[in-house]
């Protein structure tokens, strides 16, 4: 069947079903529902016969769902078959490729004649590019013997998608980095990449760290492992909880998490467009209930991670230090459509245990710390001065821990104030 006539049997069936249902049940709603949908078909049939240059009818079809959610709210998607399935193993959290992320390349000072390559922005350890060497800030010259820059729009994610695949299957990397003088080429197998989204260390007696970068499948199982490994190490009497820079997920693993905190009580009231309400409360007898807690957050900290700031600040079990975080209160739930292709719609709301409203508001922290700390100037003082006359750090842990920390303001200011709270100098 031909573009017009598939059109035009689409314009007759939505006409023939219009007049069928006025028939029944004369509604002026549905009637004016139909004429809507027979807009829409020649629409379809206009474009499809008379546009310049010939568009497929399934492009078209995608662009209008698109452009049809996209009108609904900032949250609210669709998307294609390939989009959809990368965006379902990001939230699976694995996937086959080589364990690289890549970003978009800039202006490099180190490489000043550098051509705007994929920079790569994250390896996971373990993973094939990590074993081969590859490292943060390389740049991806050619896939497969395919230069990444051109004329043809394809950028870093195009060339991100094209270093997943199969596990078992080979590609083939040019990469160059500063100092090299030649690209150089690794030949890659792809394997199964978990990409971690826990992080976790002790600090230092009876202070641990766990950082949650997003809410995947396996978020609440890793936490808990952490948790139990920082318990045994003897650095969990303060929990220094990292939710800056995550940007959300699976809202019922950010509520498992929330549980391992909480022996009781309301984790989230999740509203939706009928008038039944969804409550979650805690269990008894998690893993960090009589742990102190500091949680961190940020102006990218969003939506599942909001939930778990907000079930901990209102239960008074964390202090929430940082910065006033996204503000995105709206849950959305994913449907698999019939071609592959998926639709990410936003059905509800949710209310943090006090009743707060988050959407457009955020959390506001008990201690609000800006991400850098502000610089002091002090008169006839020569820049670097201080840098001179400061002592050698020894070797070691506690010397890496002193100079992350000195990266890291929020992070410090956190860390002293759980010294403060151990007694610790």
């Amino acid at each position: 069947m031909s573009r017009a006539s598939h059109a035009a049997a689409f314009a007759a069936g939505c006409a023939i079903a219009a007049a069928v249902s006025v028939a029944a049940k004369p509604r002026r709603a549905e009637a004016v529902r139909y004429q809507s949908l027979d807009t829409f078909a020649q629409t379809l049939s206009y474009v499809s016969q008379q546009y310049v240059t010939p568009v497929a009818e399934r492009q078209l079809l995608y662009a209008a769902a698109r452009g049809m959610v996209q009108s609904l709210d900032a949250y609210s998607a669709f998307f294609s078959p390939t989009e959809y399935r990368r965006l379902r193993e990001d939230t699976d959290g694995e996937f086959g490729g080589v364990g690289l992320a890549l970003g978009p390349g800039g202006p490099d000072d180190a490489m000043p004649h550098a051509l705007p390559w994929p920079i790569v922005d994250e390896v996971v350890p373990g993973s094939p590019a990590a074993v081969a060497g590859i490292a943060v800030d390389d740049r991806v010259v050619t896939v497969d013997g395919t230069a990444t820059i051109g004329d043809d729009g394809k950028d870093e994610r195009y060339w991100d998608e094209k270093l997943r695949g199969s596990p078992g299957s080979r590609v083939t990397l040019q990469v160059t980095r500063p100092g090299w003088p030649t690209p150089r080429s690794f030949e890659l197998v792809r394997a199964q990449i978990k990409v971690p989204s826990v992080a976790a260390e002790p600090l230092a007696p009876g202070i641990g760290y766990l950082a949650i970068r997003r809410f995947q499948e396996a978020t609440a199982a890793d936490a808990a492992d952490a948790l139990r490994s920082l318990i045994a190490a003897r650095a969990g009497e303060v929990v220094l909880l990292d939710l800056r820079t995550d940007s959300g997920g699976l809202i019922d693993q950010a509520m498992a998490v929330a549980d391992e905190f909480l022996d009781d009580g309301l984790i989230v009231t999740i509203r939706g467009r009928t008038a039944a309400v969804e409550v979650h409360k805690a269990h008894r007898g998690g893993l960090a209930v009589g742990a102190k807690v500091i949680a961190l957050v940020n102006a990218e900290t969003a939506s599942a991670a909001e939930i778990l700031a907000g079930a901990l600040q209102d239960h008074r079990r964390a202090t929430v230090l940082g910065m006033k975080t996204y503000g995105k209160g709206v849950i959305q739930t994913y449907f698999d459509l019939g071609d592959g292709s998926g639709l990410k719609l936003t059905t509800h709301r949710y209310l943090t245990p006090a009743g707060h409203e988050v959407e457009g508001r955020g959390i506001t922290p008990d201690i609000e710390v800006p991400e850098f700390e502000a610089e002091t100037v002090v008169a006839g003082a020569v820049p670097g001065d201080d840098e001179a006359d400061a002592p050698v750090q020894p070797p070691g842990n506690r010397a890496i821990l002193e100079a992350r920390l000195a990266d890291d303001y929020q992070l410090r200011i956190a860390y002293q104030t759980a010294q403060r709270w151990l007694g610790s100098k």
